[in-house]
C-alpha cells in the first residue's frame, strides 16, 4: 500500500514542478520579448483605469498552498486512472 501511495505523491510532484516550470519559462519568454511602445501609453493606462473597477489581487500563501495541493491531486488522480487501464489490459 505505501509504494503505490509514494509513487502516486511523486507524480504529483512531477505536476507541480513542471507546471512552475512552464509559468517561468513563459515568464522569460514574455520579458525578453517586451518592446515598450511610448507613443500609446496613455491609451493602455486610461483602458486599464476604466476596466478594472473594483477590487484587489490578493496573494497570500493560502492560495498557492491549494495550488500545490490541487496539482498533487491531479497527479494522483492521474497515476491512479494510469494504473486502473494498465491493470484491466
Amino acid at each position: 500500500m505505501k509504494k503505490p501511495l509514494f509513487r502516486a505523491l511523486g507524480v504529483g510532484l512531477i505536476f507541480v514542478f513542471v507546471f512552475y516550470a512552464i509559468q517561468i519559462i513563459q515568464g522569460m519568454y514574455l520579458a525578453m520579448n517586451y518592446v515598450p511602445d511610448i507613443i500609446n501609453t496613455y491609451e493602455s493606462v486610461d483602458y486599464l483605469q476604466h476596466k478594472v473597477t473594483f477590487g484587489y489581487v490578493v496573494s497570500s500563501p493560502i492560495w498557492r498552498t491549494m495550488e500545490v495541493i490541487g496539482l498533487m491531486f491531479l497527479g494522483v488522480i492521474v497515476f491512479y486512472t494510469g494504473r486502473m487501464l494498465r491493470s484491466k489490459k
